[in-house]
């Protein structure tokens, strides 16, 4: 039996709606996996600054921490803090507060749903840095309430507050070590993906503001 004329045609034309359907599905596809490796890089990379720049902040305000338990420590020992004007003028009370630290890119992360493009890696190391750091906060504002609590002494009992303003003291320092250390963990992963997909990191907006520095109470 002789073959319709018209089958020929109808199989050429499946077979071209078939391929330009495949062709869009592919396309598709294309940009897809493209705007989410642009996703991805572009949240690594914000990743990357505001990681430098929190650490930046953490290792200013850490020496300053450092130094100020040094002169807590000296006080203790020589009874020179008697009066809360003395434990302020010595401590600075604004000094003692932890460094005010950047989540943006991980909030920004989450609400594009760049995170879901990223590898196991990253994510893990990101949410451990951003973990630790949350909990920092929360640690350092209970610490910080506790002891200005303290500050409010009686005449007779700067002693305690001292006292209290070393521990305070003692494991924001702790905290901020591990920051530092979380910090340079998750910056060697972020630079080496980003160096596999042949991305360079972005600069630094600007230098993190000098802490104060500790003084000694006359």
């Amino acid at each position: 039996m002789r073959k319709p004329a018209w089958l020929a045609e109808v199989i050429v034309q499946s077979i071209a709606v078939t391929v330009s359907i495949l062709l869009a599905l592919w396309v598709d596809q294309w940009k897809q996996h493209r705007a989410a490796r642009e996703l991805a890089t572009e949240s690594m990379s914000n990743f990357a600054t505001e990681i430098r720049q929190n650490e930046a902040r953490v290792d200013d305000i850490l020496l300053y921490h450092e130094g100020l338990r040094s002169i807590l420590q000296k006080a203790e020992k020589s009874h020179s803090i008697r009066t809360q004007a003395e434990f302020q003028s010595s401590v600075g009370i604004d000094g003692l507060r932890p460094p005010f630290l950047l989540q943006t890119a991980w909030q920004t992360a989450t609400l594009t749903g760049a995170l879901t493009h990223l590898d196991y890696e990253t994510v893990r190391a990101l949410s451990l840095t951003y973990t630790l750091q949350d909990r920092f906060r929360e640690d350092s504002r209970a610490g910080f309430q506790s002891m200005m609590q303290a500050s409010n002494f009686k005449p007779g009992d700067a002693d305690l507050a001292v006292r209290s303003a070393d521990n305070y003291l003692r494991e924001v320092v702790t905290s901020e070590n591990d920051l530092h250390a979380t910090y340079e963990q998750a910056e060697q992963v972020l630079g080496r993906k980003l160096k596999e997909m042949g991305v360079a990191q972005k600069a630094d907006s600007g230098p993190a503001p000098s802490p104060p520095q500790p003084t000694t109470g006359q």
